[in-house]
């Protein structure tokens, strides 16, 4: 087992190498103390299978895959060309690169030898995008929507798992929807840990999907650690 910050580094030295912009890959990915943050919730649970909800370019998933080294990773992520980022993100970087996210994924894992314990799954998990100028922009940027709403068999695939990395669209109604058809498939003391839960505009988002979330159901209890939040199912 490496420590997070050389796992995140070793995933981000390489996905430079493939072609990618330093610059685009630190940004829209994982920041190092989020991944230290989540890699020592995950080592003091000891889950053997985790689902992680939103890939993206696979630095996260390269730190999960090197820092929890007996976990099984099942992961959904849309695969949207990677120039779609410059349609759908207000900042914009310098790339034209139309190969998939899960291209990246796929080779980055390949190269870090964790291709064992990895399985790629591409599409949405439980919404398609919630607002339509987000498709209007990919429609007229001819980027072509391919991809289904998988969440639910993948969890009968492969569930139930003893913890969740959700880390795909922020918008409360997203989480929201992601959240109800995650948690039957979270086992009992297992936990789902949520990315950008803090005080910026995106964390309100996601705070706001999980306290409606959490109103709803008396079993669950909610904790957040800087900029990562955690929902734990409880054993009765």
């Amino acid at each position: 087992m490496i420590s997070p910050e050389l796992a995140r580094e070793r995933a981000i030295s390489f996905l430079t190498r493939q072609g990618l912009d330093r610059d685009f890959v630190e940004n829209a990915s994982i920041k190092l103390e989020d991944a230290q943050n989540i890699v020592n919730i995950i080592l003091a649970q000891n889950p053997r299978q985790i689902l992680e909800i939103g890939t993206f370019v696979g630095v996260s998933s390269a730190v999960l895959g090197l820092c929890v080294p007996s976990a099984r990773i099942i992961c959904i992520d849309p695969g949207l060309p990677v120039v779609a980022q410059n349609l759908l993100c207000l900042r914009q970087f310098k790339i034209s690169d139309r190969r998939t996210t899960l291209d990246f994924v796929s080779q980055l894992i390949a190269h870090l030898g964790l291709s064992e314990r990895f399985s790629l799954h591409r599409g949405f998990f439980s919404c398609c995008f919630p607002v339509e100028e987000d498709r209007t922009k990919l429609v007229d940027g001819k980027i072509e929507i391919t991809a289904e709403i998988i969440g639910e068999r993948v969890c009968q695939e492969f569930g139930p798992f003893d913890m969740a990395f959700l880390d795909a669209d922020h918008r409360t109604e997203a989480v929201y929807s992601d959240l109800n058809v995650l948690y039957p498939h979270i086992k009992l003391g297992g936990s789902i840990v949520l990315h950008d839960a803090g005080e910026d505009f995106w964390g309100q988002q996601v705070k706001a999907a999980v306290g409606k979330f959490l109103g709803e159901r008396t079993e669950l209890t909610f904790e957040a650690r800087g900029d990562i939040g955690i929902i734990y199912k409880k054993i009765a």
